[in-house]
């Protein structure tokens, strides 16, 4: 036996021995989500149906999954008649948006647009109750965990409850978020009225899983999976061009793919909010230069390169302070990493907090490279702030290269300490980019990503064809 077997068969026990947490209706409840879905082609290698990718997962991911002790149901809404709507009415389905912290916020402006225009969009999901207007939430059957992604909890819907209210509430287009299982039922719902299914892509998940799990072979199958779920879709939504044009690699037609931007509050992040008293609290003297990394603290964001790269500016003599705010699995570890330098680790901060730490850096620093866009990219431009990022994934569609940031190509911690050094020392640049990043965030609205969002559905059910100009050709 291949030492690769057996760590298989060892995962597959452990798998199977917290399956044993698995109920029969827990088990009738997940293949009625999936009974009627489409199937995988026949010529395709690779596992794509939600039951191939969980077999392939079964022996190479450990997984535990938690049941609700009971399932108490939601008293739903009366059923409402949307005959009076002239616009199409949107039914989105989402898995866990408040982990999600960039789609959760992103769903939050939408429908928060969507309520200031009277715009017919609802949101769908499983668990808790949400504050994002005309949200429902389902209950749950239990709650799936991955042991390679600290924090991830995926609710699993009670599919009768979901079905019953949608019964009730007719919608004429599904939007599905996330591919987990709100956005198969979604699909499911959707196609069993007939009606037209669209999507957004949010997250790279097949590099979440490289770079988690070290398994080319996991990221391959990620990949098989999301081309089936997202190839189902009529039009798929990227937020960035780099993006639609990694699916479009991955074999998605790129006709069917439109870029909806994201859009921040212009009033919240603002040059304005530069606070020197928060700076003194960092330790930093107006000449000091002060590196600001906003963002889940995991090394799927490549904070492993950051640690290194503000390691050797350290080395070299550089006064420039880094702030890290965020938290998650890797801070612990960065934090004792970079011990004994200028780094500091402020946790999660909101509203007015937030805003201030934006506006009183000098340099916003972001090496992910699995990032689909970077909300945080816009929310530091709008504060004034030039951006470093890498020459991989989205983030690099949200800056002007060399007008409000700096790509850096060849992505290490040699080039990234480089590029830094480059601009720290060149101070009237970084002025001059300052304001340049400030104009260039303001076409970036709440009302502008809310517009091309609800187009990509207006524009289909007008024309039952894709009819937007901004697609990934051209």
């Amino acid at each position: 036996m291949t030492p690769l077997l057996l760590e298989r068969l060892q995962t597959v026990a452990e798998n199977l021995k917290s399956a044993g947490t698995l109920r029969p209706k827990d088990v009738l409840n997940f293949a009625t989500m999936v009974w009627s879905l489409p199937k995988a082609p026949a010529d395709r290698p690779q596992p794509t149906t939600p039951g191939q990718v969980a077999l392939t997962m079964l022996t190479r991911m450990h997984m535990s999954y938690q049941p609700e002790t009971d399932s108490v149901r939601a008293a739903p809404r009366e059923p409402v008649s949307y005959a009076s709507f002239a616009e199409p009415t949107v039914a989105l389905f989402v898995d866990a948006p408040e982990h999600l912290s960039g789609v959760s916020l992103t769903l939050q402006s939408w429908a928060e647009e969507a309520k200031r225009l009277g715009k017919p969009f609802y949101l769908h999901m499983a668990g808790t109750e949400s504050g994002i207007p005309g949200a429902k939430s389902f209950p749950k059957v239990g709650t799936f965990r991955l042991s390679s992604y600290e924090g991830l909890e995926i609710p699993v819907p009670d599919v009768k409850a979901v079905t019953d209210f949608m019964r009730g509430h007719p919608f004429d287009i599904a939007h599905l978020s996330t591919p987990g299982p709100m956005g198969l039922l979604g699909m499911r719902l959707a196609r069993d009225r007939g009606a037209p299914v669209c999507g957004t892509y949010h997250t790279d998940f097949p590099r979440y899983v490289r770079d988690l799990t070290q398994s080319r072979e996991l990221e391959e199958a990620t990949w098989a999976f999301m081309c089936w779920f997202y190839g189902q879709m009529d039009l798929v939504a990227v937020p960035s061009r780099s993006t639609g044009e990694d699916l479009v690699a991955h074999g998605l037609d790129p006709d069917r793919i439109r870029v909806v931007g994201r859009g921040v509050e212009q009033s919240t992040f603002s040059p304005a909010r530069r606070d020197e008293a928060l700076r003194r609290e960092w330790g930093a003297e107006p000449d000091t230069p002060v590196l600001l990394y906003v963002g889940r603290v995991s090394k799927e964001k490549n904070l492993p390169l950051l640690a290194d790269a503000f390691l050797d500016l350290h080395r070299r003599g550089n006064p420039a302070r880094l702030v890290i705010v965020g938290d998650g699995p890797y801070r612990a570890e960065m934090e004792a990493r970079l011990a004994g330098t200028p780094a500091l680790f402020t946790g999660l901060k909101h509203g007015a907090d937030l805003s201030a730490a934006f506006a009183s850096a000098d340099l916003f620093v972001f090496p992910s490279v699995t990032d689909t866009f970077g909300r945080v990219i816009i929310e530091a431009q709008a504060s004034g702030l030039p951006v470093l990022v890498s020459d991989q994934g989205g983030p690099r569609d949200a800056i002007l290269p060399e007008q409000t940031g700096r790509i850096v190509t060849g992505l290490s911690p040699e080039t990234f300490v480089r590029e830094t050094e480059a601009l720290l020392r060149d101070r009237p640049r970084l002025r001059q980019w300052s304001a340049a990043a400030r104009r260039h965030a303001e076409a970036y609205t709440p009302e502008a990503s809310f517009n091309a969002f609800w187009d990509l559905h207006r524009n289909f059910t007008r024309t039952q064809e894709p009819c937007l100009s901004v697609s990934i050709r051209g």
